[in-house]
């Protein structure tokens, strides 16, 4: 047994070595310097495990497809695939395929065949890294591929398209163990959607400008942290899943009508821990969510922070701060008993910013309940239109004469029996305001940029007129 094992040992390094000598470099270049001058042209002479590298340039070389196991394509100097504005621009087919380092443009517009600006079809292992995709439907589409990477990479939808007419930036159907990070989406419907396609790590994105930042579908045991998702109509809208984890993400900035920063719908045993989720319209949705746990966020400066539909059942949320929402709590569709929606546990609730109750025995827990919703704003829960009121002496009337006088059953759950006097730490919270001040740093600069281009410009058409004035004065003067 030993012999064989020596020489089946011996066999596998003279098949690695032999594979490492028949791996070659194939260089394409525009000016002619290189193997080749198109890349459809070395791909057709590509053997398994080359390297194509590709120089700077143009290459209207669309529908390309890069088929086989262990290829290598790298874009050298930012090199530019433009599409024919049909189909796919790039297609990636194998095993262990490196896309790397290229500009893709000018895929097709037909929503119903899923163009896109590159695609993993059938693929296991493949790596796309370091790219930019502009002008495409799809930038980047997951069909059927498994363990494969998305990394570092910009995509940029069709601005100028409607909304409702444009690609999603990824999206992924029946797709497994995928890593997704690093990457900037920004001007697509949804920035990255997800349907049938479950054990994945969504990671360290930024997404902005689309319909929802994040749209889940379908799916199970999936991953998100450490994204920013800002200016959506809502950072991520999940719905008819399970078993997922939101963790160490930022939702800030998602305004509008029916705007939110995170939206459960039907989801079942998730856990959302330890987010920054501020400036939003609705900061949490809760519609026919049940058996999740939500602690340790932060949920500030939102319109509303949360809303439970009474459809949502035995839901934990404990040791969270709100902070200077506008309104808590609403607790929407009668009085949601039986629901066994805690805003507890051991003891423990959260923290309230308006909470004013007292603490005798310096334990860091309340001893008087805090009542998460007063008349008025129920009221509000079944006639919107009310908030424009919330504040008004009219309002506070109201909600003090029911205090006094309770006529009208509030729900007796919208009631956290151990809020906390001091805010909870979170141990995430530092590293996430500085992942929002970058983004708003960014976002406040590219504002900016096409003012201060204009101011630019104006300042050098004064300074050539000046210019051209003191010429035509000297030349006077030399004829005079």
């Amino acid at each position: 047994m030993g012999r064989l094992g020596g020489r089946i040992a011996v066999f596998l390094v003279v098949m690695f070595v032999t594979s490492l000598a028949s791996a070659r470099v194939i260089r394409v270049a525009r000016d002619g310097s290189g193997d080749y001058t198109s890349i459809k042209e070395a791909l057709r002479h590509a053997q398994e495990g080359d390297t194509i590298e590709v120089g700077p340039g143009f290459y209207e070389e669309g529908n390309l497809l890069i088929k086989g196991k262990g290829l290598k394509l790298i874009g050298k100097g930012n090199p530019v695939i433009q599409g024919e504005k049909t189909g796919t621009a790039v297609t990636l087919t194998g095993e262990d395929i490196l896309f790397k380092g290229f500009v893709v443009r000018g895929g097709g517009r037909d929503l119903t065949k899923d163009d896109s600006g590159l695609m993993f079809k059938h693929c296991t292992r493949c790596v796309v890294e370091d790219c930019k995709f502009f002008d495409n439907l799809f930038g980047c589409y997951f069909y059927q591929s498994d363990y494969c990477v998305f990394r570092n990479n910009l995509i940029e939808g069709r601005k100028y398209e409607v909304q409702e007419e444009r690609g999603n930036g990824i999206h992924l159907w029946d797709s497994a163990y995928y890593l997704i990070e690093g990457n900037e989406i920004r001007y697509a419907r949804d920035g990255i959607y997800i349907s049938f396609s479950n054990y994945g790590m969504i990671r360290d994105n930024w997404i902005h400008h689309t319909r929802y930042g994040l749209h889940y579908m379908y799916s199970k045991k999936n991953a998100f942290e450490w994204n920013v998702l800002t200016e959506n109509v809502a950072g991520a809208a999940v719905m008819y899943s399970k078993y997922m984890k939101w963790n160490y993400n930022v939702f800030a900035h998602n305004r509008g009508f029916r705007a939110y920063g995170v939206l459960w719908q039907d989801v079942r045993h998730s856990e959302c821990l330890e987010n920054l989720v501020i400036d939003n319209s609705i900061g949490l949705y809760f519609d026919q969510a049940g058996y999740s746990v939500v602690r340790g966020n932060v949920v500030m400066w939102n319109d509303l922070a949360a809303v439970l539909l009474e459809n949502s059942e035995l839901n934990t949320i404990y040791e969270n701060n709100f902070i200077d929402n506008i309104s808590n709590v609403q607790l929407r569709g009668g009085t949601q008993k039986g629901r066994n929606n805690r805003f507890y546990k051991d003891g423990r609730g959260n923290y309230w910013s308006d909470y004013r109750g007292y603490d005798l025995d310096g334990d860091g827990v309340g001893d008087v309940p805090h009542v998460l919703q007063n008349i008025f704003e129920f009221m509000i829960a079944f006639e919107p239109a009310y908030q424009l009121y919330l504040f008004s002496p009219a309002a506070q009337a109201i909600a003090l004469a029911e205090k006094v006088f309770p006529v009208i059953e509030v729900s007796h759950e919208a009631i956290d029996n151990y809020p906390l006097m001091k805010p909870v730490e979170t141990p995430a919270l530092k590293k996430l305001l500085a992942k929002l001040r970058e983004v708003d740093r960014l976002r406040h600069m590219r504002a900016t940029g096409g003012f201060g281009r204009v101011i630019l410009g104006v300042v050098s058409g004064v300074a050539l007129g000046i210019s051209l004035l003191g010429v035509y004065i000297c030349n006077r003067r030399g004829r005079d």
